[in-house]
């Protein structure tokens, strides 16, 4: 540890001790005063970092060059710059704006700032901490999504203390708060003023302006850091009981808001304190920042409003209700396979506790189990418009056309929503999440898409800088141990990071400290989940070679197997049929021999490919995003492991390639991957893997209340329609869910053999983003 101690490291930690007595205005006194310690209260203690020495620390990190930007920027998506793309903090409004009030050659340094209060102690116990994170908007959104580049620092632990010695300890709370952030963010007024010159992580010195731009948290937190009541919107003045209508109200006004503070606190009781809901918190820490708005500020939370606010918390609650436990269950059990999709082999309703994650994955397959159960269609429209809000406002990169189906996509909920109250499961819609949505696009033109200002990001961070460091200490006095703990693993984070970068490895290999397992929050995401659905490959995955489109095993499962295992094992009934036809018009060379049912044929379970770019999601390219797509019938394990089920996947297949161009689903079929094969030799020269497929009906019958297509399997003379396809047809998986009709549902589906028991299927719209994408486009 000596050796350790003497590494360098970032800012200093420093503890401030802030002592508190019953009387509000007492909070933080000047310790001056009370040098006998004869007064009245507890002592809390403060641990903070300088500010200015944290975005000093991520502006100047060489790791960083490349990756950070100085400079605001218009982005347009077409030639002459008419539509807008909104995707990192400096493409947004706010940027520009305040660059225009700076003097002519100021960089700025946006500030992002993120609190929330966690729990420490496992299983029992009242340990909390309540950490502040700081986070630079020149960084872009993958780097600081990411925690092993370490693009978020820990600023400071704000004191978690009941203040029982006050008469009402919320406000005391909420006092002791302002008055601490107030104190650890003191260096950035002088330097949000004058500027500091710094080196910047390409070498050049600039004279940057660290300025709060984005403020990370939960409703509560919010309310906490707006000054207002929790009924009350903490960026707009909504009345108390106007949240549940669909109408934009006047934004808070940072100015204002500071003089109707300071008028009540000087006993002048204006009448906007108790209008607009205020708290009285006489000195908001935000009050003397230079050109920020903290109302501004406070960002849309995907986390919590969207996944476990309106979805979790109403919205499954109301259509639980209206179909009931046992009905939901069984649909939700009969949902067919999908790579990535979770199976819910005992429906949602005995799940005790949920993630954000899990709620993902419900939303994939909800509309669909909600289909046929709901007692009226507005329930479909306002859960097809909700999910379409919840999928949009996570796009990774928005243009003027997503943001106005995004208005859209909530109008139409609006218009929708009144049937739960008709139906007697909800009284009113007067709820601050309902309100919250309201602000999503603004706050995307202001400061950019919002998968950068999630609170899952800080939720993350709570393992390596709460949890782990709590564990690391003896439970006592734990505090003084854990900064102590976190500077010592910064040393070796520096240390590391110096020795990568002087072998010229511009990013080193992340530390152990960044692993996410072991944690017991209950709301921290995995690592993967800021990327979109099904689209992340896995770590372990090894990427496809360059150029190609497609990967398969070096050696096939399933080697040598003969026409009628085919037949009889993969469903392959018109197998030598569909193989004599596809000979017969490629171009593989000289054919020596016609297939026969001697024949022999390697296959394959399953395929991985490369799925088509996206144009809102995973925008970069440091990724390689694949697909796995399955096919194999069952196979038995052995005595004491039970056999793999039967799986035949569905994959949206070029069928035209001209049509294709249009985009959306033109061009497109769905098929079933039946049989994943080589050519033998003797048959022809086919270097690439083929594929018989069992072909749906064409993509022509949109149901307008689900918004899905609708399909049905294609058949010929009451045989399968199949074919064989080259493996580069398939262009990416699809997902097929029943038409559930009214009543219970078939007792054969919920035994796992849905694919084959029904006719009429919905092509799932929010299976992941690509499909959801192509019915975006499509129309």
């Amino acid at each position: 540890m000596k050796v350790i101690d003497k590494l360098p490291t970032g800012p200093e930690w420093r503890c401030e001790l802030v002592h508190t007595r019953g009387e509000f205005e007492d909070i933080g006194h000047d310790q001056e005063r009370d040098e006998d310690h004869t007064m009245e209260g507890e002592e809390v203690e403060l641990w903070v970092r300088d500010p200015v020495a944290c975005v000093r620390e991520l502006m100047g990190n060489p790791a960083f060059d490349g990756e950070i930007a100085y400079a605001p920027e218009k982005v347009f998506t077409d030639l002459h710059g008419t539509t807008r793309r909104y995707d990192e903090m400096w493409t947004g409004d706010w940027w520009w704006e305040t660059q225009r009030r700076l003097p002519s050659g100021s960089t700025v340094a946006p500030v992002i700032l993120a609190s929330d209060k966690t729990e420490l102690s496992r299983f029992k116990g009242d340990k909390n901490a309540w950490p502040v994170y700081l986070s630079i908007g020149n960084l872009s959104k993958e780097v600081r999504r990411q925690p092993g580049r370490h693009a978020s620092v820990l600023l400071g632990y704000l004191p978690v203390s009941k203040l029982e010695s006050f008469d009402d300890n919320s406000i005391g709370r909420q006092r002791l708060f302002h008055y601490c952030m107030r104190r650890m963010l003191r260096p950035l007024v002088d330097a949000g003023r004058n500027g500091v010159e710094l080196v910047c992580a390409d070498g050049q010195i600039r004279r940057v302006f660290p300025i709060l731009a984005a403020y990370i948290g939960d409703h509560p937190e919010q309310c906490l850091v707006a000054c207002c009541a929790e009924n009350r919107c903490p960026k707009c003045l909504v009345p108390a009981k106007e949240r549940g209508v669909n109408t934009r109200f006047p934004p808070r006004d940072h100015t204002q808001t500071t003089c109707t503070l300071h008028e009540q606190a000087t006993g002048q009781y204006p009448p906007n304190f108790v209008a607009q809901g205020l708290r009285p918190v006489f000195s908001p820490f935000w009050a003397e920042l230079p050109h920020a708005d903290i109302f501004t500020a406070i960002t849309s939370d995907i986390l919590h409003q969207l996944h476990q606010g309106i979805f979790k918390d109403h919205f499954k609650k109301w259509c639980t209700v209206l179909v009931g436990k046992q009905d939901f269950d069984a649909r939700f059990r009969a949902m067919p396979v999908f790579s990535g999709l979770r199976h819910f082999k005992d429906g949602i309703s005995k799940v005790k506790q949920w993630t954000g994650a899990d709620h993902k994955q419900v939303q994939r397959i909800f509309l669909a189990a909600l289909v046929g159960a709901a007692p009226h269609p507005d329930v479909i429209k306002a859960g097809s418009c909700l999910l379409d809000f919840i999928y949009l406002a996570q796009y990774q990169s928005h243009t003027d056309r997503t943001l106005a189906a995004l208005q859209q996509a909530l109008d139409g909920f609006h218009a929708a929503k009144d049937i739960f109250v008709e139906l007697g499961c909800r009284e009113h819609f007067n709820v601050p999440k309902i309100h919250s949505l309201q602000h999503y696009i603004e706050t995307i033109r202001s400061l950019g898409s919002l998968d950068g200002l999630n609170t899952e990001t800080s939720e993350r961070l709570h393992i390596d800088f709460a949890k782990k460091a709590y564990t690391a200490s003896n439970r006592r006095d734990y505090t003084i141990q854990m900064t102590r703990w976190l500077q010592r693993q910064e040393a070796v984070i520096w240390f590391s990071s110096f020795l990568a970068w002087r072998n010229g490895n511009k990013h080193p290999v992340p530390h152990p400290a960044d692993d996410c397992s072991g944690s017991d929050e209950s709301d921290a995401p995995p690592v993967h989940v800021t990327q979109p659905l099904n689209y992340a490959t896995p770590r372990s995955a090894k990427p496809l070679p360059s150029g190609s489109s497609y990967r398969v095993s070096k050696r096939p499962q399933f080697p040598r197997r003969t026409v009628q295992y085919l037949q009889e094992n993969h469903g392959a009934v018109d197998f030598l049929h569909a193989l004599q036809d596809f000979l017969s018009t490629s171009t593989l060379g000289h054919q020596y021999f016609q297939p026969n049912l001697n024949d022999r044929f390697d296959c394959f379970s399953n395929v991985v490919i490369r799925l088509p770019p996206h144009d809102y999601m995973a925008n970069t390219t440091s990724r390689d995003y694949t697909a796995r797509i399955y096919s194999h019938p069952q196979r038995d394990n052995g005595p004491r492991t039970p056999a793999t089920p039967v799986r035949f996947d569905t994959a949206l297949t070029l069928f035209d390639e001209e049509s294709q161009q249009r985009g959306g689903f033109h061009g497109l079929r769905v098929a079933e991957i039946r049989v994943i094969f080589k050519l033998p030799p003797h048959l022809g020269n086919c270097p690439h893997p083929l594929v018989y497929v069992h072909w749906f009906k064409s993509l022509n019958h949109f149901d307008s209340s689900v918004g899905m297509f609708r399909v049905a399997r294609s058949t010929q003379q009451r045989r399968p329609n199949a074919s064989i396809i080259p493996i580069h047809h398939l262009i990416q998986p699809c997902h097929l869910v029943p038409r559930f009709a009214k009543g219970p549902v078939n007792p054969c589906w919920v035994q796992g053999r849905v694919m084959t028991e029904t006719d009429t299927f919905y092509l799932n719209r929010y299976i992941d983003f690509s499909i959801f994408d192509r019915y975006q486009n499509h129309f």
